[in-house]
């Protein structure tokens, strides 16, 4: 069976590679799909946004900012074959996390968003996503253990910052392609299953998460899948010369522009469904009124996006 992503099928790969280029440019207006009800996505915009998904691994849903409820947002992702939904310390029951940034004031526990409490001793500003400072470019779950790992996620805008917030997309499809295009060896390197090691996360004793360890390109079920984190704490790359190359030729893509990367402030009923894509989020301005301030809902999870 031809496999693009097995370094010794060049013809395969370059098939694939030949389809995935006649995508772009592209621009963030071609992933935008409208959607009538977020609840009861039509035929029609289920393909749409298939389609957009199928070919640059994510969409960009436009919905009247009264749609985005949790159960609606369940029930759209369940139309788009995501069932099984990945949890976190701060989500909630539904495993929907409420993405606001804690409050300013150091006496001042409650946050601008209505998420769970964390558990006992966790303080929330060591997680930069519940910061308003800048979010380096990522995948989601790269910490997840090997057989729990982020397939898909959707991030639906409740309210946008005053000012920034502002989020890079790159497909990882595109990563990988260029950094095979460079080398083959770039990419033996990152597919290691050594090669990207996340400390266990223990607090007093107590495990609140294991140690994850592996690689950072895998194949799943036929398609490509990336667990990556561009932050240098709490991140250990295995020592070698071509892992070290790797890592830096992976650095180096983030300001290439024939990655195509899309850039895109989302705003009140907007949001992203994508198949675990590379992103990152500027530092933001924040609304001091925590009934204005910036919140988002986002859902992990283990499924991809089913493609027909």
């Amino acid at each position: 069976m031809d496999d693009p992503f097995d370094l010794s099928q060049v013809s395969a790969y370059s098939d694939w590679r030949a389809r995935k280029l006649r995508a772009y440019p592209a621009e963030i207006a071609d992933l935008r799909v409208p959607v009538g009800r977020l609840d009861q996505p039509t035929p029609g915009e289920r393909a749409a946004l298939k389609t957009r998904i199928e070919t640059f691994n994510m969409a960009l849903v436009a919905v009247d900012p009264a749609e985005i409820q949790t159960e609606a947002l369940l029930s759209f992702t369940r139309a788009l074959g995501l069932q099984r939904t990945d949890s976190n310390l701060f989500a909630d029951a539904s495993a929907v996390s409420h993405i606001a940034a804690t409050r300013r004031n150091p006496g001042d526990a409650g946050r601008a968003g209505t998420a769970p409490e964390p558990p006992g001793g966790v303080n929330l500003r060591e997680f930069i996503p519940y910061t308003d400072k800048p979010l380096s470019w990522h995948t989601d779950g790269y910490y997840n253990t090997e057989d729990e790992q982020v397939g898909a996620w959707c991030l639906f805008c409740v309210r946008a910052a005053r000012d920034g917030g502002e989020n890079g997309l790159i497909d990882h499809e595109m990563a990988y392609l260029r950094l095979r295009d460079e080398s083959p060896r770039h990419i033996a390197a990152l597919s290691h299953p050594q090669a990207l090691s996340i400390p266990a996360h223990s607090l007093d004793g107590r495990t609140l998460r294991a140690e994850s360890v592996g690689p950072v390109f895998s194949v799943r079920n036929g398609h490509l899948h990336m667990r990556y984190s561009a932050r240098a704490r709490h991140v250990l790359w295995r020592d070698t010369p071509a892992t070290r190359a790797a890592r830096g030729a992976l650095d180096r893509l983030f300001s290439r522009p024939d990655v195509f990367t899309f850039r895109y402030r989302l705003r009140p009923g907007e949001g992203l469904v994508s198949n675990n894509v590379l992103h990152c989020r500027s530092g933001f301005d924040d609304d001091e009124d925590p009934a204005k301030a910036r919140l988002l809902y986002r859902i992990r999870f283990l499924d991809r996006v089913a493609l027909d």
